[in-house]
């Protein structure tokens, strides 16, 4: 999700989230979800509102899979 200049990123698998400043890192180099914890919680409650206002599906575990 992008906004105002800014990137978030969610990674399901993983449950990890990376926030850009594109203004100030296109190449997204430097995350910044830790030291804005702030701006990245504001990201991601609209993607998560986002995702509900449109119905995406969202992925979930295989309870078939075994490693």
């Amino acid at each position: 999700m992008t906004a105002g200049g800014w990137k978030l990123i969610e990674f399901y698998d993983e449950g990890t989230v990376e926030l850009y400043n594109l203004s100030k890192d296109v190449g997204e180099r430097r995350d910044l979800a830790r030291k804005m914890p702030g701006k990245k919680n504001e990201l991601l409650a609209l993607l998560h509102a986002w995702q509900k206002r449109v119905g995406a599906k969202m992925p979930r575990p295989n309870p078939d899979y075994k490693a």
